[in-house]
């Protein structure tokens, strides 16, 4: 298990939608996390291969080039302590879609409600962080 954050944790999010993306590791930002931002799995999986690895991937389920769990199974290889949180706006295909030897993954619907993933991110990387 990763030691205690003593730095802002670096979240990684994932997502197609341009606006949504940015908005979210803005709020972020202001909450007190490292956010880094990028547009589709492909590029996700590229920006998992430096260091440092995030403490956290919030991603879109359904992305270009690679789903938000292939992104999530790399992260997973690289910091297997990650917490993942996949947002969906179809809960019930992605329930289909994972292992269920996979480690927790935290399955969010849109539209994401904020202070609920917050509020799950601080509990995940043991740092409860409020809005």
């Amino acid at each position: 298990m990763d030691a205690p954050l003593s730095v802002r944790p670096l979240v990684l999010v994932v997502d197609d939608d341009a606006r949504s993306a940015s908005l979210l590791a803005r709020l972020l930002r202001a909450d007190g996390y490292e956010a880094e931002v990028t547009h589709d799995g492909a590029a996700a999986l590229a920006r998992l291969t430096r260091n440092p690895i995030p403490h956290a991937v919030v991603t879109d389920f359904h992305l270009p080039h690679a789903d938000g769990l292939a992104v999530g199974r790399y992260a997973r290889s690289r910091r297997p302590a990650v917490a993942l949180f996949v947002v969906t706006g179809y809960p019930n295909s992605f329930a289909n879609a994972v292992d269920p030897l996979d480690h927790p993954v935290h399955v969010l619907t849109k539209p994401l409600d904020y202070p609920d993933l917050l509020k799950r991110l601080g509990a995940a990387l043991g740092s409860v962080k409020t809005p």
